[in-house]
């Protein structure tokens, strides 16, 4: 038993000290997290993680982002980008791919196919390639829809020959 009748032996000293330090080796990322690639920096490999990013350099490789990619009028990317929301200001080169929005401003040039549900694309801005619209649902229905209707062609086809 130590000073002033606690135990010792139940509330070590170190314990208390230890705690915080546990708690700070799982940082967790604020939502207002955003990770940026400034003027003139290039990088050249794959990004993946869950902050916003923010593209005002270069970029060469891949983007895996759960967040929200901007490119800046001043960012130039050859890249496959893929995020929950893009929005295009500069130059980008690559096919782009989001979970809900891609927005093309009108100082963005891309060459490229962009996927997503909805997709901007704002008077002035410059596009190459192909636009595919989808949305979550129809990706989950699609084939039980195309399944049925194969099945119902096979057996229509079958009863007339």
């Amino acid at each position: 038993m130590g000073i002033f009748g606690r135990d010792d032996r139940s509330t070590p000293s170190s314990t208390p000290a230890q705690a915080p330090a546990r708690q700070q080796a799982k940082p967790q990322a604020p939502a207002e997290s955003v990770t940026t690639i400034a003027r003139p920096t290039h990088i050249d490999g794959t990004l993946v993680g869950e902050a916003d990013v923010q593209i005002h350099g270069e970029l060469t490789g891949k983007v895996d982002c759960s967040g929200k990619v901007f490119v800046a009028e001043s960012g130039k990317v050859k890249a496959l980008l893929h995020a929950r929301t893009v929005v295009v200001a500069g130059n980008v080169e690559g096919d782009v791919t989001a979970d809900e929005k891609i927005e093309l401003r009108p100082s963005a040039h891309l060459v490229g196919n962009i996927t997503a549900p909805r997709i901007l694309i704002e008077e002035g801005a410059s596009f190459e390639g192909q636009v595919n619209m989808h949305s979550p649902d129809r990706k989950k229905t699609a084939p039980t829809s195309a399944a049925r209707k194969g099945t119902s062609a096979s057996g229509e086809g079958q009863d007339k020959g």
